[in-house]
């Protein structure tokens, strides 16, 4: 081997170490970059995961309220239907008491309602034609004034309504039951579901 053919084979030596050197630094480069954007990868991916499974568990949690919710509607819609059922039966079962029992409510009703004057007591209809022969002598002495029996049938289910001059009181089952609704509904629901 000549001279110059020992220059360039030593050339040829040091420019194909000089290109592993360099790729060896590139490759361990790569290396580097890839290491850090597969951890970077990771991190974005585990941030996602969390971000995915918070999201998750919020839509799970609003589901789950508004579900609660709709299931407590529903529960208190059903409650009032039965209170209001209960209440009704409970109006139709005073209305339609046996004649001696419904009157002597009626005599107690007049009682607590009258006023220390004279007045006109006027009665459904129904109860006009079911009168027991004595009525008027015991509501006179039930109530704390004097009253006289309206012939006109007054346009109630039961009860009776009280006249002082301009002055009527409503003393009817259902105007009773509609002024203490919210104590019957809630007497009613303590009765059901204590």
């Amino acid at each position: 081997m000549t001279g110059l053919e020992k220059i360039v084979a030593q050339i040829k030596l040091d420019a194909d170490n000089s290109v592993e050197s360099i790729k060896a630094k590139s490759n361990a480069q790569c290396e580097k970059l890839l290491a850090e954007a597969q951890a970077e990868a990771d991190t974005v991916n585990k941030n996602g995961e969390i971000k995915a499974q918070q999201k998750y568990d919020d839509i799970i949690a609003r589901a789950n309220s508004a579900a609660e919710l709709e299931e407590r509607k529903i529960l208190l819609f059903a409650r009032q239907g039965v209170i209001s059922d209960m209440v009704s039966k409970a109006l139709d079962g005073i209305v339609n008491l046996p004649q001696d029992k419904y009157f002597e409510l009626i005599y107690k009703m007049i009682s607590r309602y009258s006023e220390n004057a004279d007045g006109v007591i006027s009665l459904s209809l129904c109860d006009l034609n079911r009168l027991p022969d004595d009525f008027e002598s015991k509501a006179n002495s039930a109530a704390k004034g004097r009253l006289e029996l309206s012939e006109s049938p007054a346009t109630i289910d039961g009860g009776f309504i009280l006249t002082y001059g301009s002055v009527d009181v409503n003393c009817s089952f259902s105007a009773l039951f509609s002024d203490n609704s919210e104590r019957i509904s809630d007497a009613v629901a303590k009765l059901l579901f204590a």
